[in-house]
């Protein structure tokens, strides 16, 4: 892998992150992701009443993997993963923390947000984020368009005060939005 860390790294990394818990492959198809990484999958892992998806091998290119949050234990979880780590992977569409990804659909059953906010990991903190090789995970938040503007304009740190300061359960499939 050209970040430094191989697949089997990286799933001990999430492993030990979640110990004791079951790292559940995601069903998927194959698509446009597995030719420009051919190491890639989405994992889940239950905890409390969500699920946690992360990515194994999408840092071949690009260096990071990525993480959601999901109410749902649903496999359309896993194409989005496949989707970003793709875009990812074309070093002209490299995403970073405060990149503002816009979907074209909803990012689940029932939502009206359209976009991804790329973030550090706040949720899950350093130990995560910092897997081996150098490799970086981050987080997609999901966020209406009114909040992808606010942090396309003002930065994410705005965002995230606002976040903060509404007590919003980043958890809830159709959450108003905080702007």
């Amino acid at each position: 892998m050209g970040a430094g860390a191989g697949t089997a790294e990286l799933e001990e990394h999430l492993r030990g992150f979640w110990p004791g818990r079951e790292l559940e492959p995601v069903a998927r198809e194959d698509g446009p992701v597995l030719e420009r990484l051919p190491d890639f999958a989405a994992y889940r892992v239950a905890q409390g009443s969500g699920w946690n998806y992360a990515t194994v091998g999408a840092s071949a290119l690009g260096g990071l993997e990525f993480v959601l949050m999901a109410p749902s234990g649903t496999d359309d979880h896993a194409e989005t993963l496949a989707a970003v780590a793709h875009f990812n992977s074309f070093e002209e569409y490299r995403v970073d923390a405060g990149s503002v990804l816009h979907l074209g659909r909803p990012w689940t059953d029932g939502s009206r947000m359209e976009h991804l906010l790329v973030s550090p990991p706040y949720p899950y903190g350093p130990l995560l984020e910092q897997a081996p090789g150098g490799v970086r995970y981050l987080w997609l938040l999901p966020v209406h368009a009114a909040e992808a503007e606010l942090v396309l304009a003002e930065g994410p740190e705005a965002f995230e005060e606002l976040l903060e300061a509404e007590g919003v359960d980043i958890l809830a499939v159709d959450r108003p939005p905080v702007v």
